[in-house]
């Protein structure tokens, strides 16, 4: 998946890729769950490049609740400038700015597409992925997911330090 910097005839190119799922390998976040589409601009900017688009999949994540597994839409927009490795001096310790953020590397005339569209999953993942709106989750007792049946355990916690207090209570 690298875009050979060389072959850009123009200034100016517009780029269109789409990627099989099996392109990707699953982690513990997620698994891509349909072909990654990646439509972008490639500008070539005195000695950088500027890449500037969208991708869109379907993400098989893991529902922050109730642990099941639960499809999520993915369509994330980026605007990265692409500079050569060959001049990065970042040696030294050095305060950061938002412009900064935006700044990728490329070698050998060539950019890694994967590179950019892996960052792209994590950055576009939600942070607290749901299989529905109204999870209920699991019981704490017992383990059972809540979405499928009731368990009928019966949860009340008591904050262990404050249990001296519980006989105050009751006289």
């Amino acid at each position: 998946m690298l875009l050979d910097l060389k072959t850009l005839s123009e200034p100016r190119v517009h780029l269109e890729r789409t990627y099989p799922p099996s392109a990707f390998e699953a982690t513990d976040e997620f698994i891509v769950g349909k072909p990654v589409e990646l439509v972008c601009e490639v500008e070539k900017i005195r000695d950088w490049y500027q890449l500037a688009g969208h991708l869109s999949t379907r993400l098989r994540v893991q529902c922050c609740r109730c642990g099941e597994g639960c499809d999520t839409d993915l369509d994330v927009a980026f605007d990265l400038r692409y500079v050569s490795e060959a001049l990065s001096t970042g040696t030294n310790d050095a305060e950061i700015d938002n412009e900064d953020l935006t700044v990728a590397f490329y070698r050998d005339d060539q950019i890694d597409l994967r590179q950019l569209i892996s960052e792209q999953f994590y950055l576009g993942l939600p942070m607290k992925p749901l299989c529905q709106e109204d999870c209920r989750g699991l019981c704490v007792a017992c383990g059972k997911n809540l979405n499928f049946a009731d368990c009928g355990c019966s949860v009340e916690w008591r904050d262990p330090r404050l249990a001296a207090l519980d006989g105050l209570l009751k006289r």
